[in-house]
């Protein structure tokens, strides 16, 4: 490796954090020296992300004894006695949002397919305009619903238009008369010097992403009124949904129009060798790098507190899911806004009621860097995530409906930060509830306490072999949370689910009966590997396999991790139980079940008195399941083509030998 690429500052700019993280050549291989976090720097006074990374290096050079900064400069390039660094790459998710409207034929099938392109970026739908609720007269015009489009759009005045509609070959008209409808919202007025009003063009991005064969009308159509872009129909035929290209291009202006703005861009270009990229690319490129490299379906959650994002790689399939406006911080009006105070009050295990829950989180999305001070302040956080978290699922499994995983690699402030590893799985198994139609037989759940899935993405694309090693070294190593088995079937509460035998070598077999409704685990520490043994009773199975079938892994098959193996036997949907007090003892269970607690419920168990606050509900159309895509596959992108070069192909082994 080139000596004057061995000393790596990796900087991960959020909107309330930045995470820094140092790393370096120890045996001719990339790893881990020093990692800190800081308040972010791009509101005022500051507004300049650089001057964290500056206050982040002199964390890590009191932490490590290196000396990194000079005065109010790095250091650069490292010198011989190891002081300094020789390279700065930075990923971002604070750029800000992209305000999206999307114009399209069909709410039900272009306008559904538009919004999940969208959810590439961290993009916001302002507005959808369709034509299903365009009302004509006789002559054929509806003047008066044309004029409120306009308005409105000139009123929103969106980033980009997204127009979409129409399959490939077919009727021409309906687009055409959207790209009028668009075009007109580019027209406007100003006053010049001498008080003379003039007419003035405002030219804004506009994709176009719908039937191609219209594609030369609605350029004239357009002309001299947009900045357009024609791509491939999102929605070629009814039963095919391509989206790359609309994300590709959506993507591209992100960093054409937000990146660029983030505070400190000037001096970050400056620092860094590769340009500044959007945390959302360097992750997704490390998910589908996992995915190609141990050949496994890996989902990756990052619950950030403006924004919660899932990538989802299998094969040549990847999915990004980006809820920008939906965080456990500054993203909190969303969730409330979806499900009221209601929806997180569900996972307290205490009393609290309705309007002083709504204070509290409201409190937390204007001050999102506050830290809880309680036990009841750490579990509303922990609350408020699962269900950011389930938005984002909702989302994935919109746009993928059939997915299965088996590797998830969950971050994210709140996650990071867990007082006890028990909660996060807690976190992530509410609000995944992952059965069999998620995963053959087990999932691995990995907990990214260091942020480092999006650090190696940002090494990768300047150094896919430091990347990669920093991936294995460090990452993987560190991270295992749990082994999960989801036994699926109908049966009574607390009636038994299955029996489960763990054998380690050198040691006494454990075993453990789990009844329906519980959750429990098996201790199987890090470094160690055992055999699994799972006899469900009659009705229960275990993945696909048949109802009462034993399962038996491969001898040392189960790897250690921070909390062994988990038998998640509460049944899917997970139910929760109608009344308060049983509710709270249930939640307060599983809590104690996993680790994180201990002893008998210490709250009342008397249900508050209801709040008369109204809640906000605002209307959500039913989401329509995409079809599937029957086209080419992807094309390999170079970032992914670098890493995949670095190693070798593995080998492909099953957890459990009997399917």
């Amino acid at each position: 490796m080139p000596r004057n690429d061995s000393a790596v500052l990796i900087v991960e700019i959020g909107s309330i954090t930045t995470r820094v993280t140092l790393a370096d050549l120890v045996d001719r291989e990339m790893r881990l020296i020093g990692r800190t976090e800081v308040p972010s720097t791009i509101e005022p006074p500051q507004e300049n992300a650089a001057v964290a990374i500056l206050a982040a290096a002199t964390e890590i050079a009191d932490m490590t004894g290196r000396q990194l900064v000079d005065g109010s400069q790095l250091i650069m390039p490292q010198n011989n006695e190891r002081d300094g660094i020789d390279q700065v790459v930075v990923v971002t998710s604070a750029a800000g949002i992209l305000g999206v409207v999307i114009a399209a034929v069909a709410a039900d099938i272009s306008g559904r397919s538009a919004q999940r392109a969208v959810r590439s970026t961290y993009a916001s739908v302002l507005q959808i305009i369709t034509l299903d609720n365009s009302v004509q007269t006789e002559d054929g015009r509806d003047a008066t619903w044309i004029e409120r489009q306009v308005q409105m759009l000139s009123g929103l005045r969106p980033d980009v238009i997204l127009i979409a509609g129409g399959i490939d070959e077919s009727a021409q008209d309906s687009l055409v008369r959207l790209a009028h409808i668009v075009g007109l919202t580019s027209l406007g007025t100003s006053v010049d010097e001498e008080g003379s009003q003039r007419q003035v063009v405002k030219a804004r991005p506009i994709i176009f992403a719908g039937n191609s064969s219209a594609s030369e009308r609605v350029i004239e159509a357009l002309s001299g009124r947009a900045s357009l872009k024609i791509v491939d129909n999102l929605r070629p035929a009814l039963d095919l949904e391509r989206l790359d290209a609309t994300r590709a291009e959506l993507r591209r202006l992100y960093d054409e129009l937000m990146l660029q703005q983030l505070p400190g861009m000037a001096a970050l270009r400056r620092l860094c060798n590769t340009p500044p990229r959007t945390a959302i690319e360097a992750t997704g490129l490390m998910t589908r790098f996992i995915a190609a490299l141990h050949k496994r379906s890996v989902l990756a959650i990052d619950a950030g507190s403006a924004a919660t994002t899932l990538h989802f790689a299998s094969g040549d399939v990847y999915a990004p899911i980006v809820l920008a406006n939906s965080g456990t911080g500054l993203g909190l009006g969303a969730i409330l806004a979806e499900g009221g105070s209601a929806a997180i009050a569900r996972w307290l295990p205490f009393p609290i009621g309705e309007r002083d829950l709504t204070h509290q989180l409201l409190n937390k999305m204007l001050r999102p860097q506050m830290t809880p001070t309680s036990r009841e302040d750490l579990l509303i956080e922990q609350a408020a995530t699962r269900e950011a978290i389930s938005l984002a699922v909702a989302a994935f499994r919109d746009t993928v409906p059939n997915a299965t995983f088996d590797l998830v690699i969950a971050g994210g402030g709140v996650l990071e930060h867990v007082p006890h590893p028990g909660m996060a799985a807690l976190i992530i198994l509410d609000a995944l509830q992952p059965g069999a139609e998620d995963t053959l037989l087990a999932i691995d759940l990995h907990l990214d306490t260091l942020g480092l899935l999006a650090a190696c993405g940002a090494l990768a694309f300047a150094n896919p072999e430091a990347a990669l090693t920093l991936f294995e070294r460090d990452l993987l190593g560190n991270t295992p949370l749990a082994t999960v088995v989801v036994p699926l079937g109908d049966g009574q509460f607390g009636s038994p689910a299955l029996e489960a035998e763990l054998h380690v070598a050198g040691q006494t077999s454990i075993t453990l009966h789990v009844a329906h409704g519980q959750i429990a685990r098996l201790p199987l520490e890090p470094g160690q590997r055992g055999q699994l043994i799972l006899r469900p009773v009659s009705g229960v199975r275990i993945g696909r396999n048949m109802p009462g079938a034993e399962v038996t892994s491969e001898v040392s098959a189960v790897a250690g991790s921070t909390l062994g193996v988990v038998i998640d036997a509460r049944g899917r949907p997970l139910r929760l139980p109608d009344t308060f007090a049983a509710r709270q003892r249930l939640i307060w269970e599983w809590l104690v079940a996993l680790g994180a607690e201990n002893g008998a419920l210490p709250y009342d168990t008397t249900a508050p008195i209801p709040d008369m606050t109204p809640q906000i509900m605002p209307f959500v159309a039913p989401l329509e399941a995409p079809p599937t895509s029957n086209g080419d596959a992807p094309a390999l992108d170079p970032d992914l083509a670098k890493l995949r070069q670095t190693v070798a192909e593995p080998k492909k082994r099953g957890l459990f030998g009997r399917k």
